[in-house]
């Protein structure tokens, strides 16, 4: 419970809001599943956590492909019925 509380901090940080600013755009700031334009979350297709530390990767550090936006409502019923993929990736250079 701990790490998902950090990783909840860490979507407040000012490189996830842009991050997430640029997948909004990149959606037409709606829902890829619905269109909705309410409520909406930027979802990640999968987790990557590091090889070398087994921490998990900042979440501005996604690659794009890996983030899609999703209202509120879709986003809850993706997470009920599909269980996200975990990886190990290598570190990311920024």
């Amino acid at each position: 419970m701990k790490m998902m509380t950090n990783y909840r901090n860490l979507l407040k940080h000012p490189k996830w809001f842009e991050k997430r600013k640029q997948i909004l755009l990149r959606d037409g700031n709606s829902c890829v599943m619905c269109g909705s334009k309410e409520k909406l979350h930027i979802h990640h297709r999968q987790y990557h956590y590091s090889k070398e530390t087994g921490q998990p990767i900042m979440p501005w550090d996604y690659n794009p492909k890996y983030l899609i936006t999703l209202c509120e409502n879709c986003h809850t019923k993706g997470h009920s019925k599909i269980k996200i993929p975990h990886f190990k990736i290598k570190k990311i250079k920024s």
